[in-house]
């Protein structure tokens, strides 16, 4: 799998830091890829938050979303954490100014 990022030169939001492409190189997904991953600027904290892919759908709360990349076992989210903390780091080594 390769990542592939597209920075924002300012033409997106300002808070859009990165769209990203997941590119997959090997097994049945070779010559696939998977978009609509984005790096966003977090109100929170330092680090960027990265989302994937989800649709919305509405509720008598509000607005909701389902992510469309989910763990194979409900109540875990091991995988998708570990998933957004690899694109998290491969972002900062393409923007980290060497020193």
């Amino acid at each position: 799998m390769r990542i592939h990022f597209m920075l924002n030169k300012g033409e997106r939001p300002e808070a859009l830091l990165a769209d990203v492409e997941v590119h997959f190189e090997e097994g049945p997904l070779a010559g696939l890829k998977m978009v609509g991953c984005s790096v966003w600027r977090s109100k929170k904290s330092e680090a960027p938050t990265v989302l994937v892919p989800s649709r919305s759908y509405a509720t008598a709360q509000g607005v909701r979303y389902f992510e469309l990349l989910r763990d194979s076992e409900e109540g875990k989210h091991k995988q998708t954490t570990e998933f957004k903390k690899y694109i998290r780091e491969e972002y900062k080594k393409i923007t980290e100014v060497p020193a």
